[in-house]
């Protein structure tokens, strides 16, 4: 941090120091510098950067030449930071390998800021529904009375009004008003800023480049805005990032033409260029992995992102591993803003077999999902309406059990991360409501409440993992449930140290049937050992249980390695139950969000 051994000892601006490969660097000059504070002494050697290029072999007498311009820098280095009466002294000596320079500097008071005025013309067409976008800086954001003058600050402030004007559309803003008062007699300096932000510019025609694969008035129907909507970069932004979500095209290009016609400059407009490229139309994709939970697995899938000009999709997938079977075909149909909201139309099989229990489950569905702002928790949460109806045959301790549910339910999720792959902050939850009713298609009625949540940050020299679940069931009992929509925990993704899906509740007879509640946790610290490779220790808890008094945790604790591949996180975990039942392997890969 700069100045934290000011008044203490030498600063070289370049260290002697041998690097990896052994060889010395050549010596450079030192600056040292008495009286400042952090802030000034970083301001200081900012201005004399250049100064202390001279070479090591510059006699003193000729670098004392340099005195009266290493004085004016200084000096334009305290002012900068409101010091206009510091006092300083500067001298060049020489040490053993080259010279130093040494400065000293009493900054005395700072001048303060005394008036600030503020004003930005209002517009007058801007409607009451329309956001004002100078109303941050109204308030002269940076600048307050009583506060030291930091002239970089009064030029950000300046900068800020210009950078928000061209943002939404002001082409013809100007500064009415721009002055910076300073009495250095009463130690006071005022500002005086009126800004002007003329008459926005509005949005002119759109322009689509037209292409064969897809209508006109379908890709319209992703732009946000209309023409003579009010000019903003944002929204022009939210357009492209729509259509690169969109998945239906390799390159987009969203232009402003800000040059455009005199015509369009008299009409205050900006007409918009959208230029697009499609993907391929199919799209087969095969793949293999391996996870302790479900063994080696084959995957297989199709896509046929647009079948015709409306923009409707078909996809349809197939895993097969041997303890889980899984077939889905689904009909995808882009809605009035194709960007945020989808109809899906879905059909598809799961069969799993554990040590456990054994189900195989057909399922028929339709769901909504749309992009939508959530009041508590902000903008952008993935939210999917859905109604499944779902025939399953399952086999628990030898026992035969047939159901026929019609589930209807609503989910939100979201994902936030500073990395999709290896985040180092970030954070997803997902909160889902579901239940069914033997008044609709369905052998019994139930409720169910579904949480999870996943939070990764910096902590230390790595990185801390959190994870959580949490459920309930408003039913009878846990017989009464399906297997397919019972709690068991154990394994990868719950708690390590025990096999895939052999936790919950039990019966009379000792036997695990699942639970009709959940409750799982995790704590994990990874940390680098080497370039692309991680060490982790974790402690997960959790369990099913089958009502609240009955609520028996259990733990298992260890030690892990994580490979940083290009395919994402490769992670090898060894996990020992606590409750004495021993030591599992447990291999898993994916991202961490």
């Amino acid at each position: 941090m700069p100045g934290v051994f000011a008044h203490k000892t030498l600063l070289p601006l370049a260290l002697v120091a041998i690097t990896q490969t052994g060889v010395a660097q050549p010596p450079a000059p030192t600056l040292h510098i008495s009286g400042a504070d952090a802030r000034l002494e970083e301001n200081i050697r900012a201005h004399l950067r250049l100064l202390l290029t001279e070479r090591c072999e510059t006699e003193v007498r000729r670098l004392n030449r340099l005195l009266p311009q290493v004085a004016r820098d200084v000096e334009r280095a305290a002012q900068a930071l409101g010091y206009y009466r510091s006092q300083q002294q500067a001298s060049f000596t020489r040490n053993e390998n080259c010279w130093e320079l040494g400065i000293s500097i009493t900054p005395g008071e700072p001048v303060l800021l005394g008036e600030v005025h503020v004003q930005v013309t209002p517009d007058t067409t801007r409607s009451l529904q329309q956001a004002d976008p100078f109303a941050t800086l109204r308030g002269a954001a940076g600048l307050r009375t009583g506060q030291p003058l930091i002239h970089s600050d009064y030029e950000a402030l300046k900068s800020a009004l210009s950078a928000v004007a061209v943002e939404n559309g002001y082409f013809a803003a100007r500064f009415t008003r721009s002055q910076l008062q300073v009495d250095v007699s009463q130690k006071r300096a005022d500002v005086f800023i009126d800004f002007d932000p003329g008459e926005r510019f509005r949005f002119g025609e759109i322009r689509i480049t037209p292409i064969e694969a897809l209508s006109q008035a379908f890709i319209s129907r992703f732009v946000p805005f209309e023409q003579g909507t009010p000019y903003s970069t944002d929204a022009l932004i939210a357009l492209r990032d729509s259509l690169n979500n969109s998945l239906y095209f390799s390159a987009v290009a969203v232009t402003p033409q800000l040059d455009a016609s005199t015509s369009a400059q008299a009409r205050r407009e900006v007409p918009v260029s959208i230029d697009l490229a499609m993907r391929p139309r199919r799209s087969w994709s095969t793949g293999l992995g391996v996870t302790t939970d479900i063994g080696p697995r084959v995957t297989l899938a199709y896509e046929d992102r647009y079948l015709n000009r409306s923009g409707h999709r078909f996809n349809s997938d197939m895993a097969l591993s041997p303890l889980d079977q899984r077939a889905n075909l689904s009909y995808n149909l882009p809605m009035r803003n194709p960007g945020r909201e989808s109809l899906n139309f879905s059909t598809g099989y799961v069969g799993q077999d554990t040590d456990t229990y054994t189900t195989d489950t057909f399922k028929i569905g339709v769901s909504y999902r749309s992009t939508v702002d959530a009041w508590v928790f902000g903008a952008d949460w993935l939210q999917n309406i859905f109604s499944n109806y779902q025939r399953e045959r399952s086999i628990i301790n030898d026992n035969t059990e047939r159901s026929n549910l019609t589930i209807n339910g609503i989910n939100w999720t979201k994902t936030v991360a500073d990395d999709p792959i290896f985040p180092h902050r970030g954070w997803r939850l997902f909160a889902q409501l579901s239940g069914a009713s033997n008044a609709v298609l369905s052998d019994l009625s139930f409720v169910q409440l579904y949480a999870s949540g996943k939070y990764v940050h910096d902590f230390g020299p790595g990185r801390l993992l959190l994870r959580s679940e949490l459920a309930t069931s408003v039913v009878d009992g846990v017989e009464d449930l399906p297997v397919s929509i019972r709690y068991f925990t154990g394994g990868d993704q719950s708690v390590r140290g025990y096999q895939y899906g052999s936790l919950g509740a039990t019966n009379d007879d000792g036997e695990v049937v699942g639970g009709k509640h959940l409750l799982t946790a995790s704590v994990e610290y990874d940390f680098q050992v080497l370039p692309s490779w991680r060490g982790a220790v974790f402690y997960d808890t959790g369990n099913s249980f089958a009502d609240y008094t009955n609520l028996a945790l259990k733990a298992s604790a260890g030690l892990g390695v994580r490979w940083q591949s290009p395919i994402g996180p490769i992670r090898a975990d060894v996990a020992r139950a606590l409750d004495g039942s021993g030591y599992r392997l447990h291999v898993t890969m994916g991202p961490d969000l």
